[in-house]
């Protein structure tokens, strides 16, 4: 199986920096796929959350070598007392049930949010055979924001087999996976947060296009539109605030967006029209519909749902995902794990402050 541009690229940029992923769901048969892949093109080690036996068992049956994976049973992990006193702890006085925190803990999703919270690991990828909200409320509930960030919310990425599309057949689109009716002051965090992920994947400035039905006014101003360009100024705002470079514009059409010509026609003193790399959907309902819809009908390989706005970097992805979008989506956690070290400072492991 070859890998696309984009898989082969940042394959080679971790290489140089390998990261640790854990996958929570080790005993799936595309993730032990994709993850043994991820070890053996020296992306880094891995770690397979399940009963070892199983995931031996499915690795034999899939044919992989399991050579720098570690299998780990939650049930049985080592650190699982530590674990514990900080479940109790962020219970407070809620007086959970030792058994409670138990169940909880023998959760794998759990227990690799917490690897990646102590530092055991650097990056998480989980969804393939869970709910959305089994996967998104650990990682919400014991991952610190960034400061700038007042809600989670996601990205995909696009490649374009046309390679014109976007920056070099490279789209960046988001929310499709997280917040439903989105507030401007979350469209504009989730534009910046789209910004900054094109940057770090790539090292090139974003364009970033607010998307509406809507173009500068073409339809008459409502709630809605009002929205869009109230979160394009604030985009822009919070862009400058926090050093990021980049171009912000809406509210705008799709097309407009993207295709040069109509962007002439309809907004041609914009710098993001026809060109943008970015696209902030106005809702949960237009994101998710269009990201499904590309999937099914576009020549077009989509990478997400990469988490915005978490100290640490982690994916949700969709039960639909194939072993090709989990072995992408877990280099770019790891891309992004590189970066993160560079521009945030560590989050206190919770094992520093209870100084273990």
């Amino acid at each position: 199986m070859s890998e696309g541009h984009l898989l082969d690229s940042l394959a080679e940029k971790l290489a140089k920096h390998p990261k640790r992923i854990v996958f929570p769901e080790g005993t799936n048969a595309k993730v032990v796929r994709a993850a043994s892949r991820y070890a053996q093109m020296r992306m880094g080690p891995v770690v397979l959350l399940g009963q070892p036996d199983l995931i031996r068992r499915q690795a034999k049956t899939q044919k992989v070598d399991l050579n720098r994976v570690m299998l780990l049973d939650p049930v049985e992990g080592q650190d699982r007392q530590m674990f514990k006193d900080f479940l109790r702890s962020e219970a407070g006085g809620s007086k959970l049930k030792l058994s409670q925190i138990d169940d909880t803990l023998s959760d794998p999703i759990v227990y690799g949010t917490l690897m990646l919270r102590f530092g055991q690991v650097d990056g998480l990828v989980a969804g393939v055979g869970a709910y959305s909200g089994n996967v998104l409320r650990p990682l919400i509930r014991m991952i610190p924001r960034l400061p700038h960030i007042s809600r989670i919310s996601s990205a995909t990425l696009l490649e374009c087999e046309d390679g014109k599309t976007g920056d070099g057949g490279i789209l960046v689109v988001g929310d499709a996976a997280v917040v439903p009716r989105p507030t401007s002051d979350e469209l504009a965090a989730t534009a910046v947060g789209l910004a900054g992920l094109k940057k770090r994947l790539t090292g090139r400035n974003a364009r970033v296009a607010l998307l509406s039905y809507s173009t500068r006014g073409s339809a008459s101003m409502n709630e809605e539109t009002g929205k869009v360009i109230e979160a394009t100024r604030k985009a822009r705002e919070l862009a400058k605030q926090i050093g990021l470079p980049g171009e912000f514009d809406g509210e705008m059409q799709l097309d407009a967006a993207l295709d040069p010509k109509k962007a002439k026609l309809k907004i041609a003193d914009s710098v993001v029209a026809g060109r943008a790399d970015c696209l902030v959907f106005p809702d949960l309902n237009s994101g998710n519909i269009a990201v499904k819809g590309i999937q099914h009908f576009g020549r077009v390989r989509t990478y997400g749902n990469i988490l915005l706005g978490m100290r640490l970097p982690a994916a949700e992805i969709s039960r639909g995902a194939d072993e090709e979008e989990v072995l992408g989506v877990a280099a770019i956690v790891g891309i992004l794990a590189v970066e993160y070290r560079k521009l945030y400072p560590e989050p206190v492991s919770p094992a520093v402050a209870h100084g273990r």
